[in-house]
């Protein structure tokens, strides 16, 4: 475990495809319960922005995607808060997007 955590986060990622195996085809606790804490965490992060009911929250890539491993767990979540949790293929456009707004121009 301090080998592991001593690597970067992105390097961390490496190891989301085992969890979530464990998790799928074993069913493996701990593996459920590191997506569990993983939704959790992205939940908080959320919050932390101070959404309206009603926003909606949008995802990408393979852990959040129509199939990923966490995105019946962060939809579940993101719905008590009064969220809806849509998911897009490229998240380019929607940074783009974010950066006009940011920036006073329209998107």
């Amino acid at each position: 475990l301090p080998a592991v955590m001593a690597e970067p986060p992105i390097r961390l990622a490496r190891l989301a495809p085992l969890v979530v195996a464990a998790a799928r085809e074993a069913e493996d606790p701990v593996a459920l319960a590191i997506l569990d804490e993983a939704a959790d965490q992205l939940t908080e992060t959320v919050r932390a922005l101070e959404p309206s009911p009603g926003e909606r929250v949008v995802a990408t890539g393979g852990l959040l995607g129509p199939d990923g491993p966490l995105t019946d767990r962060l939809e579940a979540r993101l719905h008590a808060l009064g969220l809806t949790l849509d998911w897009v293929p490229d998240g380019c456009r929607g940074a783009v997007a974010l950066a006009r707004l940011a920036h006073g121009g329209r998107t």
